[in-house]
């Protein structure tokens, strides 16, 4: 959303310089790119932040699986001894 608010304003000078024949300064220009790189800046460095946390939550399900799996490896290998046990 912050980007495609610098967009809009972007296209009103566009339109104001077009229709209007208001005056742009280089100045002027620079600064709604300034903004322009500001704003996708931020967007690009939440958008690693997010990807980062998501990986790190598959690590820790990854990890909590394998947990599992090696509790239920134990169980089954008690388990089928008691089994034995219970079948003589």
């Amino acid at each position: 959303m912050n980007v495609a608010g610098v967009v809009k304003d972007w296209l009103l000078i566009a339109f104001s310089w077009s229709v209007i024949k208001d005056t742009v300064t280089p100045l002027n220009l620079f600064g709604y790119g300034l903004a322009f790189l500001g704003v996708a800046y931020y967007n690009h460095c939440k958008l690693q932040a997010l990807k980062a946390k998501e990986a790190q939550k598959k690590v820790q399900q990854g990890g909590d699986e394998e947990a599992a799996g090696k509790l239920l490896e134990v169980r089954e290998s008690e388990g089928g001894g008691k089994r034995d046990d219970a079948e003589d």
